[in-house]
């Protein structure tokens, strides 16, 4: 059995508990975030106010703070220097919101710092934005055309794109732990919180980890699995 055989066997055996641990994972989130968004800290400082200090003590004071509506929606963009914050955790001086606004802001100093691999994300993220709408179109239209010369090649197209995602995926795993060491340093330092609030801060950001370790985790099975059946074919 070759080694590819061997990796598409295992794979075809992780996907569905992935996906199970990628549910889980997703409920973990919002049952902290939900907990921890009703315990305010005692300084009473908010999420927009947590961000916009972080940014500047970066010199980041171009970069704008923006309210966005939703839940755990927040964000940092890149092409617009913004820092994109749900009204709950902007306007908010919970636990949930020192741990979200903190993260997001330190994504913008990663951007400032040109930290590598948050650079190589941006890069790649239009690409692998798009690319998620080609592959299965491009797997059918592999499959449908099995007997002619072009199959392959819409196969072959569709595993690169499949493998930008996955790059994407190992790439996030670093920016986002390096973002959440920041945002824990940051708040350690300046007496955000005290020790017990900061026990919660840390419990929502990794759960938050979690959810990309094991999205990475099931893009890589996934992917395996594609490359065992195609070489199968």
């Amino acid at each position: 059995m070759g080694i590819l055989t061997g990796l598409y066997i295992i794979s075809g055996f992780l996907i569905v508990p992935l996906v199970i641990c990628g549910l889980y994972a997703r409920i973990k989130v919002r049952h902290l975030y939900e907990k921890y968004s009703k315990e305010p800290v005692k300084k009473g400082i908010t999420g927009s106010r947590l961000a916009r200090t972080m940014l500047n003590s970066a010199g980041l004071n171009e970069v704008v703070i923006e309210e966005i509506g939703g839940n755990l929606r927040d964000h940092y963009d890149p092409r617009h220097k913004a820092v994109r914050l749900s009204r709950r955790v902007a306007r908010n001086s919970s636990i949930a919101a020192t741990g979200i606004a903190a993260h997001e802001a330190a994504h913008a100093i990663q951007d400032g710092l040109d930290y590598p691999p948050a650079k190589f994300r941006n890069n790649i993220a239009p690409i692998v934005e798009k690319a998620g709408y080609f592959i299965l179109p491009l797997l059918l239209l592999g499959i449908l055309l099995s007997r002619v010369a072009l199959a392959s090649f819409f196969i072959h197209i569709a595993l690169l794109l499949f493998l930008a995602i996955v790059v994407f995926y190992l790439v996030t795993l670093p920016v986002e732990l390096e973002a959440s060491a920041r945002a824990l340093k940051f708040i350690k330092e300046n007496n955000v919180v005290d020790a017990k609030e900061l026990e919660g801060v840390k419990k929502v950001l990794k759960a938050a980890v979690l959810t990309y370790v094991v999205a990475t985790a099931l893009a890589i099975v996934q992917f395996l699995s594609l490359l065992g059946i195609n070489r199968r074919r």
